[in-house]
This record gives structure tokens, sequence and C-alpha cells, in this order.
């Protein structure tokens, strides 16, 4: 999983950085503090405690985290097509069945009475 500041994760979930900071020290949020970069918060762990923000118009999951959703975005892909062809197959399924029923209504419909004389 990728890994955020204390700042990135402030962006992309909706905390304040004092919180964040206040709720690693408690032990609500587990974290590993690096010398370098400081506090490293893995997504998962922010996912579990907060929820995401979305940015202003944006659906698309921030910057950070693209490099979670990318060995995931082609499986999605797929499965969108092949339910978008299984929803197509399901219509085209469904209006033959209602093309056969209004046929055999009409078949069934009582037949005129004819006349005693055929002219």
């Amino acid at each position: 999983m990728a890994k955020l500041s204390i700042s990135a994760a402030a962006k992309v979930f909706d905390v304040s950085r004092p919180t964040l900071l206040n709720h690693l020290k408690k032990g609500k949020v587990s974290g590993e503090k690096d010398t370098d970069k400081g506090w490293q918060i893995d997504t998962a762990e922010l996912a579990r405690v907060y929820q995401a923000r979305p940015g202003p118009g944006e659906r698309a999951l921030p910057q950070e985290l693209h490099s979670v959703a990318s060995p995931l975005e082609g499986d999605l892909k797929a499965e969108i097509e092949r339910l978008k062809v299984e929803l197509a197959v399901a219509a085209a399924l469904a209006e033959d069945r209602k093309r056969l029923l209004d046929q055999s209504m009409k078949l069934l419909e009582a037949p005129k009475k004819r006349g005693w004389w055929p002219w």
C-alpha cells in the first residue's frame, strides 16, 4: 500500500494535521516515524479511521493514491466492458420476449365470427 505524510493525509482525508498527530500519539492511527520524511501512514490505515474527502469537482483518486489503483484499473475496465455486453444481451432478450408475447397474444385472441353466409 502507498504511504502518505501527515500533510498529504490531511489533504486527502477530512482531518486536520493536529488531530492526525494527536491520533498517532494516542494510537488511534498507526504509522511509522521516519527520520528523513517524518511520519509515514499507510492509506489503508487512514481509510480505516477516516473517510476520503473528494476534491472540488473531482471524482478520481488523489495523485498519492494512483499507484494503489493502477493494478486494479485494467481489471475494472474489463469487468465494466463485460457487464456492458451482458446488459446489452439482457436488453435484447427482453425485447425478443416482449415481441414473442405480443405475437402469442394475437394468436390467442378469439377469431372473428363468420356469418352464416360466406359471401
